[in-house]
């Protein structure tokens, strides 16, 4: 047999058999845009209690299509939804920017709780650079840095976005992420692509920039490049020297150059300066999220190029692959209606892709092409939990103390005793409960048997089958990084 025959055999295998596996380990999120409405809050207008409630109905929608991560967005143009010490309220939230929100509320504290309550992590998404979106579309806020620092800003035709090139504004950027990584209970500090105008590119407004403080690179490209790489290192030394749980990510432009998976669309590396290499050569990021929003086949950027490529060289970090959920599932998109959901068989036949982000909540929430349905009863209708990251914790809980079964009215109770810290002095952040049907069937890979994720401290499972007495439940610890237990056995009939 020819090798180009065996290897398209094994791709078709891998293929197949990828089709019905649901991995127990997989980042399944959504990123949730605050800028311009477009997923929440659904009017600036709305009060304090809808805006809440239009939030909590969401996360519901989520969660229930099996949404383990939030990526929520926090500061969209210099501004904030949550209480800054640095920046104005987001005119996204209340109209007018620099109005607190009445009654007031903290959007972000807010969204922790509540997707914590779910079980979801949360991932405060900031666009680092960007400044002001549209010049024309609202007055900004005197406390605004735009208006305190017209020297910091660079401009290109109606938007306005910091130049990377000074230190004062690496030291702005990094005073906000860290009042946030501070005073959150976040789970991750998320940055999107927003590092230099998009169209048009700049030419030579950072000229003066680049002369003064050119850190004896020749290069002005160079120089850019490296202008976002030393925020990124910055950002990363400082997460982990308060808060060394907190993942960092970015998601980048899926193509980097065209050269490295044989496409021809826009050029990130030149244009934007764009340099996801170094951050993962460098491990200064923990994972990252390429926005790879095209379909398998496209002519100038094939999905099913770019996701193998960026598979060869995310190999000692994360990587989770965005996806354009609210093009490829809207309602007048008129290609392939199967699109998202052979991209999400091909991420799981690639190695070193652990999962998903969808751009944006919208579509998921909305249904839009049954999309919602499709992923709670098909791709998603098992229970999985985030990758572990070894590098931040290795450490795993002690499993579960005295389990045991209490007979009640209701029915069947197993009921557990919260273990002693780990050696790392962490306790479990949620369970796990297994259900098999023999100790032959006993296997913790499979999450088709997991029957429950018990959140919010709680150790207690109501089994309400009082007459299934040959069923074996196993329950495990997990701790805050997904580190999992070993399992502690129980039968019904004990």
């Amino acid at each position: 047999m020819k090798r180009e025959t065996i290897f398209l055999l094994f791709i078709l295998l891998s293929v197949t058999f990828s089709q019905n596996q649901n991995p127990k380990r997989e980042l399944r999120g959504a990123w949730i845009a605050t800028v311009v409405n477009i997923d929440w809050p659904l009017s600036k207008d709305n009060s304090t209690e809808i805006q809440k409630q239009n939030l909590r109905n969401q996360l519901d929608s989520l969660a229930d299509v099996g949404m383990n991560a939030i990526f929520f967005q926090i500061r969209t143009e210099c501004d904030a939804l949550y209480k800054s010490n640095f920046e104005p309220w987001s005119y996204w939230l209340t109209g007018k920017q620099g109005k607190a929100p009445e009654p007031f509320y903290d959007p972000l504290k807010f969204a922790i709780g509540e997707s914590h309550k779910r079980g979801m992590e949360l991932h405060a998404w900031f666009n680092p650079y960007r400044a002001v979106r549209d010049t024309a579309y609202y007055l900004l806020d005197e406390s605004h840095v735009a208006v305190q620092h017209p020297e910091w800003i660079i401009t290109s035709k109606k938007f306005k976005m910091l130049n990377p090139g000074l230190p004062e504004v690496r030291k702005h950027i990094l005073d906000v992420m860290n009042d946030v990584l501070i005073n959150y209970d976040i789970d991750g500090i998320h940055f999107d692509d927003y590092f230099y105008p998009y169209v048009p590119k700049i030419s030579n407004e950072d000229s003066l920039t680049f002369l003064n403080y050119s850190r004896g690179l020749t290069n002005i490209d160079d120089w850019r490049r490296d202008n976002i790489n030393i925020l990124m290192k910055e950002i990363y030394e400082i997460v982990k020297s308060k808060k060394p749980y907190v993942k960092f990510g970015i998601s980048p432009f899926g193509i980097v150059r065209n050269e490295y998976a044989n496409t021809n669309g826009f050029n990130s590396y030149d244009i934007i300066y764009c340099d996801p290499l170094n951050w993962l050569e460098n491990k200064i990021v923990d994972y990252v999220t390429p926005q790879v929003y095209w379909e398998i086949g496209h002519e100038k950027a094939d999905y099913a190029k770019l996701v193998p490529w960026w598979s060869t060289v995310t190999t000692d970090r994360h990587l989770y692959i965005g996806q354009y959920s609210s093009k490829m599932a809207a309602p007048n998109y008129d290609k392939k209606k199967s699109e998202i959901g052979e991209q999400i068989r091909l991420n799981r036949s690639t190695p070193n892709v652990l999962g998903s982000v969808y751009f944006s909540a919208k579509s998921i929430t909305r249904n839009w092409s049954g999309l919602a349905d499709s992923m709670k009863n098909d791709w998603y209708k098992n229970i999985a939990i985030p990758p572990a990251m070894p590098w931040l914790d290795s450490v795993p809980p002690i499993k579960p103390e005295n389990v045991h079964v209490v007979k009640t009215k209701v029915g069947l109770l197993i009921d557990w005793n919260m273990p002693n810290a780990a050696a790392d002095g962490e306790f479990p952040n949620y369970y796990l409960v297994y259900k098999f049907n023999s100790k032959n069937e006993i296997d913790l890979n499979k999450p088709e048997n997991i029957v429950a994720k018990i959140l919010n401290k709680k150790t207690s499972y109501f089994n309400l089958n009082e007459n299934d007495k040959n069923s074996i439940y196993i329950i495990t610890s997990v701790d805050r990084l997904h580190n999992e237990s070993e399992g502690v056995e129980i039968n019904n009939n004990k």
